[in-house]
């Protein structure tokens, strides 16, 4: 059974001190690195920065790349591009931090993600087992994934957040919440949409409801920000941002994806060698290696598994299956190993805790390693598929948790 299911029993003297000297280190460092130009406008954050000023002053143009290179290089300095190419309603949220100098707005927006992790800590969903329920503040604060996104001035924070919400009301059978919430941060695309295609699967039209109801909401207001003109620029930058004719290094260079970067199992299929096929054939393989994870995960949904593995599988699933991923987007893996129970969790969580940094460590400062990374969701989802059964009768209450109130009354 999950075991500490009180969000405000966690505010405990070991959990706040954790994150405090975690957050106190890590704001060390974001304010050491802002203290050199060069350093901080390098970062990622150039990008996301950007398109909060462009999303207020010439919305129409967010996707233009020409307009948000200038602006990057205007603002954070260099001659360098980092792509905004998401849906156009995120760039909203980053619009606060448009009127803040560069410097500024990246100390800003980090002291905000290390808020968010701490709620990240607070509102997760109750762990499977007493191991995980132990590991849960050194799960979140000292996962290299999210330190390394806050580091950085990615995104994945609040997309972990509101996992974490979708998790705890799946949990509660309240699954019009659970697809609403999920829906909201769809910016996630290669994430969120697998995810919610293998729990609509575990629950059906009420989850199926509520997250079409949010995302098409969210795209709607994506539409309305660009226009349609900018919408088809938006599609073109996903089409085109693809390794789908070429995978050589040159290629890889130019569109700034790395495959062996990528703990995802393209990455994974690139480490096994498949990167000496012909890109049709790669890009075959690859097709098929993610219709059959979909495939197993979708069956692993329907199977007489609690809901917790199921949400756990479905969290694992959908990383190694997104189509393009970095170690910063493993972040949401903490949710998944509060799911999942087993003698071979720890030796899982030392991966989690280890592994990263060390890639890290010997991959600086390009980043390029870490494809290794992905036996970390691959072993997640094999503890999943070695869940124990459950009745019949408990998969019904699962899938109809209503019936099954109706006939106790």
């Amino acid at each position: 059974m999950p075991t500490n299911t009180r969000p405000h029993g966690r505010w405990t003297a070991d959990a706040v001190f954790l994150w405090i000297v975690v957050c106190g280190a890590l704001g060390l460092a974001c304010f050491r690195l802002s203290r050199s130009p060069a350093s901080v406008g390098a970062q990622d954050f150039r990008g996301l920065y950007v398109a909060g000023q462009m999303v207020l002053r010439f919305p129409k143009q967010l996707f233009d790349v020409g307009v948000q290179k200038q602006l990057q290089n205007a603002a954070a300095g260099g001659n360098q591009l980092v792509t905004f190419e998401h849906p156009a309603y995120e760039a909203l949220i980053y619009a606060p931090l448009a009127s803040l100098g560069y410097r500024t707005a990246y100390l800003t927006y980090a002291a905000w993600n290390m808020l968010l992790l701490w709620l990240c800590y607070r509102f997760a969903p109750p762990a499977a087992s007493a191991f995980g329920s132990a590991c849960r503040p050194a799960l979140f604060f000292l996962g290299f994934p999210l330190l390394l996104a806050i580091f950085v001035g990615q995104n994945p924070i609040l997309f972990v957040l509101a996992v974490c919400l979708a998790c705890s009301a799946f949990l509660e059978h309240k699954d019009g919440r659970a697809g609403l919430i999920l829906g909201l941060v769809i910016f996630k695309l290669a994430i969120a949409v697998p995810l919610a295609l293998l729990l609509s699967i575990r629950r059906g039209r009420r989850f199926i409801v509520g997250f079409l109801g949010s995302s098409l909401t969210c795209a709607a207001v994506s539409i309305a920000i660009t226009g349609l003109a900018g919408t088809r620029t938006f599609l073109h930058l996903l089409a085109t941002a693809t390794l789908n004719s070429d995978h050589s290094v040159k290629a890889q260079f130019d569109q700034g994806i790395w495959l062996h970067a990528m703990p995802n199992l393209a990455g994974l299929l690139y480490l096994l060698g498949s990167g000496h096929l012909s890109p049709s054939g790669f890009n075959a393989l690859n097709l098929i290696g993610t219709l059959a994870v979909l495939g197993a995960c979708a069956w692993l949904q329907r199977r007489t598994i609690s809901d917790a593995s199921a949400f756990g599988a479905a969290v694992s699933c959908a990383v190694l299956v997104s189509p393009h991923l970095y170690v910063y987007d493993l972040a949401v893996l903490p949710v998944a190993f509060l799911m999942v129970s087993g003698r071979w969790v720890k030796l899982v969580a030392v991966l989690w805790f280890v592994m990263p940094p060390v890639l890290y460590a010997v991959s600086f400062p390009y980043l390029m390693w870490f494809a290794p990374a992905v036996i970390i969701p691959v072993l997640l989802l094999v503890l999943c598929f070695c869940a124990p059964k459950q009745s019949g009768a408990a998969l019904h209450h699962s899938a109809h948790p209503q019936s099954v109130e109706l006939h106790a009354n």
